[in-house]
């Protein structure tokens, strides 16, 4: 496996994850590095925030999944993808040697991925809520907007009730904030049309993933011609296949796109060309990871058709101490690093654990 390293890490959150899946306090997954001729790039592979495991069993997993390949070889992701890896796991491995030939190349990853279209120098990103209490969720808003951000996107439950009061007090409070819902596949189809059609007096932005997982992508673009709000497909967009169905079948207006659940940044890259041809909106969300996650998460926002629409990127807030610098929102953005390869250096945490 010449070229390649990987560590566990085990980040403690200060703000508690709150979300239909249950409440995390503990994010866990490996880093890895790749050297290609002196450069150096970043990947990070973690499975779904609600899912309990051993991120040092998980690494020894996969270090031995990796034996006998050589990340140097220029048909290595053509090795990996004999090996089956799970998308999560390719997505650690091929961002950290996508970014470090990029950097041998002397470009940004956005820049080396890129089709040709120049990628955007910054990226509008939105607040996660996810407080059950209304007034906190407003205090959340408050300063979400105080900060530049003008869109958030609040977790919702199959707590019905409080949900729509959560939501009605957003509203209130702020007439012109975006609001997205995300309710993680929590929305029981016997009633789900009946919560959907209760927030459309909120103006809403969209819906995203609200059915059970499993639901059928015809269920979908069903219940898209009997609301007003845009509904928006996410676990659903597994892989450049499945998004090319969604698109062909007209099962969403919106595609939340996230690189590890795509199997990385290259692969996430094809589904935006796949998405800005047939014009379908996109947006690029991380999954709770660290500031490693953030940024590869930010050089694929910036291949999105421009304008870029506000990603869901905010989330390094809920780490209690993260293994790199995460990239600050300024005025409601991120600025794309624009130095070779991801723009982070994470050999200070590597040396130390």
């Amino acid at each position: 496996m010449n070229g390649l390293q990987l560590k566990p890490y085990n980040q403690e959150l200060k703000v508690p994850y709150r979300w239909s899946k249950g409440t995390q306090y503990v994010r866990r997954g490996f880093l890895v590095r790749a050297e290609i001729d002196g450069h150096v790039g970043w990947g990070e592979a973690a499975l779904p925030p609600h899912v309990n495991f051993d991120g040092w069993a998980f690494a020894s997993h996969c270090h031995a999944l990796l034996a006998g390949l050589d990340a140097t070889d220029e048909h290595f992701l053509d090795e990996l993808a004999l090996r089956e890896v799970a998308p999560r796991v390719r997505c650690g491995i091929s961002s950290a040697v996508l970014a470090a030939r990029a950097a041998a190349a002397g470009q940004s990853l956005a820049a080396y991925l890129s089709d040709g279209v120049a990628p955007a120098a910054r990226v509008p990103v939105n607040d996660l809520i996810g407080d059950a209490d209304p007034q906190v969720c407003v205090e959340r808003a408050r300063h979400a907007l105080s900060i530049g951000q003008d869109t958030v996107k609040v977790k919702c439950t199959d707590e019905r009730e409080l949900d729509i009061v959560r939501i009605r007090e957003l509203r209130k409070a702020f007439p012109d904030l975006r609001i997205r819902l995300d309710p993680n596949e929590s929305w029981h189809l016997d009633w789900a049309l009946d919560q959907i059609k209760a927030m459309e007096a909120f103006n809403i932005d969209y819906i995203e993933e609200p059915f059970p997982r499993g639901t059928d992508l015809s269920v979908y673009a069903e219940m898209s011609k009997k609301t007003s709000i845009p509904l928006a497909l996410d676990d659903s967009i597994r892989s450049p296949f499945h998004a090319r169905r969604a698109i062909e079948m007209k099962a969403a207006a919106v595609l939340i796109l996230k690189p590890p659940r795509l199997g990385g940044p290259d692969t996430t890259a094809e589904v935006i060309r796949m998405a800005r041809e047939s014009g379908t909106r996109c947006v690029v969300t991380a999954s709770l990871e660290t500031s490693i996650g953030l940024h590869l998460a930010l050089h694929c926002a910036a291949l999105l058709q421009q304008p870029i629409e506000p990603c869901g990127m905010g989330t390094a807030r809920f780490f209690a101490n993260d293994v790199a610098e995460p990239p600050p929102i300024v005025d409601g953005y991120m600025n794309v690093p624009q130095t070779p390869g991801l723009g982070v250096d994470l050999q200070s945490w590597w040396d130390k654990n």
